[in-house]
């Protein structure tokens, strides 16, 4: 670089600030000004994952919401999805939950699932592998808040329809409820009791009779 014959040999002029006046209020005042942290630093430096755990995540991916794990074939649904699948009118329990399994890749048994209905009340009935689940969708209507078909595990509990009335009870009500069914339970009790023992002392007078003119007879 070219320097003024003033400078040294090893000023520059680009890097050293030629000798000026006295600075002005404004660069006075902008000298005085706090620093503040560049946005650049602020970003987070990219940490680069291990071969072995770049593979894990590439082979755990989710479908509808629905997490399968393809090394350990475990099918994690969340609770409640919901989910959309094309069937007629022929299709049977079993065939249904075929295709269900079959749509999200799913390597379970399908003779581990079940269909349940699942009522606004609280009732919840399971279908039969014979049943046909789409007769069963048009008989109860479209409504979903009415009544739900849900994917379950087989062993699942059914749940009668006298029950799931008392669902939706508060727990007092229901702690009264309970107080009179064992009430009646205890009054059935009473009268089936006294209704045998009724029974008991009139086989045991006829027996007696039997006995005594058993005897007289020999008697005689």
């Amino acid at each position: 670089l070219y320097c003024p014959g003033s400078y040294r040999s090893y000023d520059s002029c680009t890097l050293r600030p030629t000798p000026t006046k006295q600075k002005t209020e404004v660069e006075e005042e902008q000298s005085n000004l706090i620093r503040c942290v560049s946005d650049a630093s602020l970003v987070k430096r990219r940490v680069k994952r291990s071969p072995q755990r770049e593979r894990n995540r590439q082979h755990c991916f989710s479908i509808n919401g629905h997490f399968y794990n393809y090394k350990t074939a475990i099918f994690t649904p969340s609770y409640g999805t919901s989910t959309n699948v094309r069937i007629n009118s022929k299709m049977t329990t079993h065939q249904v939950i075929s295709q269900l399994l079959q749509k999200f890749k799913i390597e379970n048994d399908p003779n581990e699932f079940a269909l349940y209905c699942v009522h606004q009340s609280g009732e919840k009935k399971k279908l039969s592998d014979s049943d046909l689940p789409l007769w069963e969708r048009l008989v109860q209507g479209p409504a979903e808040d009415i009544m739900k078909m849900f994917l379950m595990d087989r062993d699942e509990e059914e749940v009668s329809n006298d029950v799931a009335q008392y669902l939706n009870l508060e727990l007092p009500i229901l702690e009264g409820v309970l107080v009179k069914l064992e009430e009646e339970e205890n009054r059935a009790v009473e009268r089936i009791t006294s209704k045998y023992n009724q029974q008991q002392i009139v086989l045991s007078q006829l027996l007696s009779s039997k006995i005594t003119k058993t005897e007289t007879e020999l008697n005689g």
